[in-house]
């Protein structure tokens, strides 16, 4: 009682087992360019350091390179070296930069919502002021 061309049983409409509905499976999404990049320079390449082979990537290269072109006096390379090195001393400072200042207006709500907690826990200890103690 099988259908010989989708694998299903007639009756019930199921899937036999070891019968996928889907042979081929999900299709691939396609990368996108900022992917391909990404995943090249992230490949490790050989390298000899002093003396010594090492394996880095190939964004750790590309950057040796242009510390070395602009240590070596090449303008383009000083140029785009200092641009790289400021915008990732911005990404970090603001990285490390931590919460900003709450506006006056969110500064309100915090505090509507701070008193509003403080009453319901209130209302739950029957009026009492909760132990700092007891919560340890």
């Amino acid at each position: 009682m099988t259908s010989e061309h989708d694998g299903r049983d007639k009756k019930s409409g199921r899937f036999l087992k070891g019968t996928s509905p889907n042979p081929k499976g999900r299709p691939r999404r396609p990368r996108t360019v900022g992917a391909a990049i990404s995943s090249a320079f992230n490949e490790k390449v050989q390298v000899n350091e002093h003396g010594r082979r090492r394996k880095i990537t190939k964004l750790e290269a590309a950057a040796k390179q242009i510390a070395n072109q602009s240590a070596s006096g090449d303008p383009r390379s000083v140029k785009l070296g200092m641009e790289l090195a400021q915008k990732a001393e911005e990404r970090q400072s603001r990285a490390s930069a931590g919460p900003t200042q709450l506006s006056e207006t969110d500064s309100q709500i915090a505090a509507r919502l701070v008193a509003r907690l403080r009453q319901t826990i209130l209302e739950e200890n029957d009026g009492h002021e909760p132990n700092p103690a007891d919560t340890k």
